[in-house]
């Protein structure tokens, strides 16, 4: 597995390098981090990632940029500095997550899930989140500037300074359940976290 992992890297280096033009984007299924080298995590800019799980590791300063996630898992993990610009990330689970200074610019989230997990200093500009649950997360300086928020349910959540909420250009909290949705206007959602702010 190892050599034929060391090949797939290898022709999504070329990949990238090339701009398309040689070598094959990487694909990973059902791969579970204990599998690949630090080199390897550093080279999950632009690809496809499904069923695959991350536990206890750091992913400090890469690029997941454009980066398609599909039910994976992701547990105990830092993510510093990530660049997670126009990603698309769907049913898949944040637990005990630390993101710190983090882009999620243009991101697209659609329903997943987020335990525990704290955004200190990160950038929401522009992103667009689907039927998504934050549980026990905090929520530290983040830009809301053109944030599309709809069908958020966030429980027990510590928003902290967060920065151009006015400028948001949709947000919609959620709360009931996902499955029996109670959701809030724009203009009352925007007050409900500014009446959960600390």
């Amino acid at each position: 597995m190892n050599a034929e992992l060391n090949g797939i890297f290898s022709r999504h280096a070329e990949w990238l390098e090339s701009e398309g033009e040689s070598g094959n984007q990487l694909v990973l299924d059902n791969i579970s981090s204990e599998q690949l080298t630090s080199e390897q995590l550093q080279l999950l800019t632009d690809s496809i990632l499904t069923e695959c799980s991350f536990t206890d590791i750091v992913l400090n300063e890469i690029d997941l940029y454009h980066t398609e996630m599909y039910s994976c898992k992701f547990s105990k993990t830092s993510f510093r500095k990530v660049q997670l610009i126009k990603s698309e990330v769907n049913d898949t689970e944040f637990t005990d997550i630390s993101f710190e200074c983090a882009n999620f610019s243009n991101a697209e989230f659609f329903d997943c899930n987020f335990l525990r997990s704290t955004f200190d200093n990160s950038t929401f500009v522009s992103v667009g989140i689907w039927n998504t649950v934050f549980a026990e997360c905090t929520f530290a300086n983040i830009d809301f500037e053109s944030a599309y928020i709809e069908n958020a349910v966030f429980v027990n959540p510590k928003f902290i300074n967060p920065v151009n909420l006015d400028k948001a250009t949709k947000i919609i909290v959620n709360i009931g359940t996902i499955q029996k949705p109670v959701l809030l206007s724009h203009e009352e959602s925007v007050k409900w976290i500014q009446d959960h702010t600390i």
